[in-house]
């Protein structure tokens, strides 16, 4: 299952895979990502990885060194 995939990936990390699973299942959580993922919806934010910064987009592994330069110079 997904929570199983997390878990596992979660315990990789170091953390309490057993925490991480149950913490999946407990419906203020699930309410919370569910209000964060409409709200990266009404931003306009999709796929992943995605960052918005000073309202401009960045999207993708590729565009990370775009954000970095964004960050060190305070936009373009």
């Amino acid at each position: 299952t997904r929570v199983d995939v997390v878990a596992e990936v979660a315990s990789r990390r170091g953390l309490d895979a057993v925490a991480v699973a149950s913490g999946m299942a407990q419906d203020d959580v699930k309410a919370r990502v569910k209000q964060v993922s409409d709200e990266g919806v009404a931003r306009g934010v999709f796929g992943s990885p995605f960052f918005l910064v000073d309202g401009e987009p960045f999207w993708g592994w590729d565009r990370m060194a775009m954000l970095d330069r964004w960050l060190a110079r305070g936009g373009w």
